[in-house]
């Protein structure tokens, strides 16, 4: 699965996310950094979105249903 930037962005905006999301990657490596600020699209199976998940503790239906929300907007 995978969906825009903007599509990420707006669903952990809606989901109360964005904010703990960001910090996250503000702690995290360069490439996280990096992947962050300038892939314009996501993969739901991503190593580093794994990784960010694990370090916010949620779950893989929580990510799941992040992505399934951002799904439903279009750009």
């Amino acid at each position: 699965m995978r969906v825009s930037a903007w599509q990420l962005r707006r669903a952990l905006t809606q989901l109360n996310l964005r904010e703990a999301v960001e910090a996250a990657i503000a702690q995290s490596d360069q490439d996280t950094k990096d992947m962050w600020e300038y892939s314009t699209t996501y993969e739901r199976m991503h190593p580093m979105v794994s990784a960010i998940a694990t370090a916010l503790n949620k779950t893989d239906a929580d990510i799941d249903e992040l992505f399934n929300l951002a799904l439903t907007f279009t750009q």
